[in-house]
């Protein structure tokens, strides 16, 4: 299996393979570059900087989500409009969500961008700190992905864990802006109208699945306790009043979206060790639960298994462990322990639908996704599917999605079945028929894949150029899997 497949996106628009060990760990350092193409209907324009306008800081976002909600009101209550027409606007006003931006931009840079490992690496984070598509979420998802893992990922672990678990997306997917302390200010002042009580969601998350995993033994009580910390933490983002309760509270960033009036008074206790009020008490809770031994074997292991196999070795797993400990989780040093392992290993790694379509269409310079200025027009004269939502959905995996909080498996028995590889196939043939993928030379792209020689057979016997792609592109040493 190819290295730049294993940990990156392909072998590159060039067809020099650019990701030997040295040049994959250069692209987690470099300077990070967004890119991305105009439109579909000038398939060999060059990808050009993604443009600003179309890149939001998180005021914008939550000014925007806020817009939304006060439409769908005004559409709601608007007794003029029939039925058909109050689902059209609705229809029309979805339009402007973030998400589908942010999907393309996303696509975008995994197809273009000069940064495939930094990318592969950016999907496992925001798969690990999973969010999904819930109340306003969908317009903050984008701004996690690129604004604090993008840039978190060069940092500590605890520091990019912190970050997260006070972020909109997150507060508001796992319902944290609920969560009010019922011995709080806010608490005795509201009577009985208001709706108090800690929401656990996210502390048991941030235990269980971002940081230390069960294995470390936490009671229902830790929970408990973890919840109180995090009460008062984040507003309801959409609400009219969101502004107005900001500057009431004096609170200037939306990523400090702490309200003391919310949060449970006191000291908590968590895991045995105890925490001062305040908000300070997250940034110690987030940074003790990963500074144990459990967080780091069960994130190191996931990384592992992510990148070099479904069951790594003890080698594997004991050298990026050292990375991690060795240096209290710094990410970098701990990505390339996991590059090292991943360049000698000779097991499959079996790759996720996204990072396989994203490797077809960067290895064989496809054309196929729309362009950022083609997004929501119907481009007539281009055939085939070419907006990245719709092809997310049809290959069962969407970072945009309603999901479960542990996100997309990693395990390869989750995802090979007769419908996936079915997925794959109807897919490759589309790309082939509507992509235009360019014709590579088959004794240089051998080598660069590293291909068998019953894939070489195989793929010899194919009676037509389209057959011949998508054995190829649905060969076990382009997905990733044993013989």
């Amino acid at each position: 299996m190819s290295f730049a497949i294993r940990v990156g996106l392909g072998i590159g628009s060039d067809f020099v393979n650019p990701q030997d060990l040295l040049d994959a760990k250069a692209q987690l350092n470099s300077q990070i570059v967004s890119v991305g193409k105009r439109t579909l209907l000038k398939r060999n324009d060059a990808p050009e900087a993604w443009p600003s306008h179309l890149t939001f800081n998180l005021d914008e976002r939550v000014e925007a989500c806020r817009m939304d909600r006060k439409k769908r009101e005004e559409i709601d209550e608007n007794q003029s409009l029939s039925l058909k027409e109050k689902n059209k606007q609705r229809n029309d006003l979805r339009r402007l969500e973030h998400r589908f931006i942010d999907r393309l931009h996303l696509a975008h840079q995994s197809i273009y961008g000069h940064d495939p490992v930094r990318q592969r690496f950016i999907h496992f984070w925001a798969n690990h700190f999973t969010v999904g598509a819930s109340g306003p979420s969908p317009f903050f998802i984008g701004h996690l992905i690129q604004d604090i893992i993008a840039k978190g990922i060069t940092g500590s672990f605890d520091q990019l864990a912190y970050d997260v678990t006070r972020h909109p997306s997150m507060l508001t997917y796992l319902d944290n802006v609920y969560s009010v302390g019922e011995n709080s200010r806010y608490a005795r002042d509201s009577g009985k109208n208001k709706q108090i009580g800690l929401n656990d969601n996210l502390a048991r998350e941030l235990m269980e699945l971002h940081t230390t995993s069960p294995s470390i033994g936490y009671t229902e009580t830790d929970i408990r306790e973890a919840a109180k910390i995090l009460s008062g933490w984040g507003d309801i983002f959409d609400n009219p009043k969101t502004i107005a309760n900001f500057k009431k509270a004096r609170i200037t960033d939306f990523h400090m979206a702490y309200f003391k009036d919310k949060a449970e008074p006191g000291k908590k206790t968590v895991l045995g060790k105890t925490y001062k009020n305040g908000k300070d008490a997250l940034k110690a809770l987030v940074h003790d639960l990963s500074a144990t031994e459990n967080c780091g074997n069960f994130i190191t292991k996931k990384l592992c298994v992510h990148f070099i196999a479904d069951s790594p070795s003890k080698d594997d797993l004991n050298y990026v462990r050292a990375a991690w400990f060795d240096t209290n989780g710094h990410l970098p040093t701990v990505h390339h322990a996991v590059l090292d392992r991943a360049h000698i290993t000779s097991q499959p790694k079996f790759q996720w639908p996204f990072t396989w379509f994203m490797t077809v269409l960067r290895t064989f310079q496809v054309n196929l996704i729309q362009g950022f200025d083609d997004l929501h027009q119907e481009l007539l004269s281009i055939g085939g599917e070419y907006r990245i939502e719709h092809i997310c959905r049809e290959i069962g995996q969407d970072f945009w999605a309603r999901r479960q909080p542990d996100g997309f498996s990693l395990q390869s028995e989750d995802w090979i079945s007769p419908e996936h590889l079915d997925r794959r196939v109807r897919l490759a043939a589309m790309i082939h028929d509507h992509g235009k993928p360019k014709t590579i030379d088959q004794t240089a792209l051998v080598e660069m894949l590293k291909l068998s020689q019953s894939t070489i057979d195989l793929i010899k016997k194919a009676k037509s150029s389209r057959d011949r792609f998508i054995l190829l592109t649905c060969s076990k040493e382009f997905i990733g899997v044993a013989s």
